[in-house]
């Protein structure tokens, strides 16, 4: 029987603002989305039994229709109308639920991969239509590269590459549910138009510029909420980074890194406590 193997690579927000609350209750948003070098990896492999089989190698990650991955080949089996079962092996290696779109990655890498193993003939656009019943994110990593995502994060922008960047990713092994903190928004911090800037560093490519606009508004409330978060953030800067900032909602904490050798120092010193650290490059 086939089988494929595909790395689907975790995603950091170098820029997030939420703009307003629409009437629909989701939220008006502005986003810039850049792939990292931290995979999970997901095995693909055709079985002669008509069903989803997935398989994980962290017992967190739910095995059933919860999870992503499922959610990707039943899409496509449902659609395309595939009579072939398969089963789904995924090494997780992203940290769960830390606001590195590790659950989107893998779906859309299953997406992209399914699409290869039947010969559906699929284009990026189809996938992407498939990717957004699934989740926003999963658009994104369709896609890759350094993207500015608005409206609901769905509409997607592509920025020019941004220059090789060492990075620190930390992740302080606590649970923030987006749900929770898009429910407790800090609408007296929000709605200015916070990354302009950011956008005009990276049409420079100067590192050091990119470092010094990176911004959040989830900063503004979860990590009054999840101090572990600030922890990490200050322990970054004082060691040297050029900037540091929550990703997403959070937690995992990343930081831009005048070198390789300050960001392998950066993450020595935060691995003590925190486990979870990876020296990674922003993927181009």
């Amino acid at each position: 029987m086939k089988k494929i193997c595909l790395k689907a690579p975790a995603k950091i927000n170098l820029g997030l603002s939420i703009l307003s609350k629409l009437s629909s209750g989701y939220h008006e948003v502005k986003f810039i989305f850049q792939q990292v070098s931290l995979f999970d990896r997901i095995y693909l492999q055709e079985i002669k039994k008509n069903e989803i089989r997935v398989y994980c190698d962290n017992q967190d990650v739910p095995l059933n229709q919860v999870n992503t991955v499922y959610q990707a080949a039943l899409l496509i089996k449902k659609t395309m109308k595939i009579k072939t079962g398969i089963a789904i092996k995924i090494e997780k290696n992203i940290p769960v639920g830390g606001g590195l779109a590790g659950g989107s990655s893998d779906a859309a890498q299953t997406l992209i991969g399914l699409n290869r193993l039947w010969n559906i003939g699929l284009n990026t656009k189809d996938l992407i239509k498939f990717g957004l019943k699934i989740g926003m994110d999963v658009a994104y990593q369709l896609v890759g590269g350094s993207q500015l995502a608005t409206h609901q994060g769905e509409k997607l922008k592509t920025l020019p590459p941004l220059p090789k960047m060492n990075l620190v990713l930390s992740n302080p092994n606590v649970n923030v549910s987006t749900q929770w903190a898009y429910a407790n928004i800090d609408y007296s911090q929000i709605g200015q138009e916070q990354l302009e800037s950011l956008i005009s560093a990276i049409k420079t490519g100067q590192v050091e510029k990119i470092a010094q606009n990176l911004h959040n508004d989830f900063e503004f409330w979860v990590p009054n909420l999840y101090p572990a978060i600030l922890k990490i953030k200050e322990k970054m800067l004082e060691a040297g980074a050029l900037g540091a900032l929550m990703s997403g909602s959070g937690p995992t904490v990343f930081c831009v890194c005048e070198n390789h050798s300050s960001a392998v120092k950066i993450a020595h010193l935060l691995k003590k406590d925190y486990p979870q650290t990876y020296v990674v490059e922003n993927l181009v």
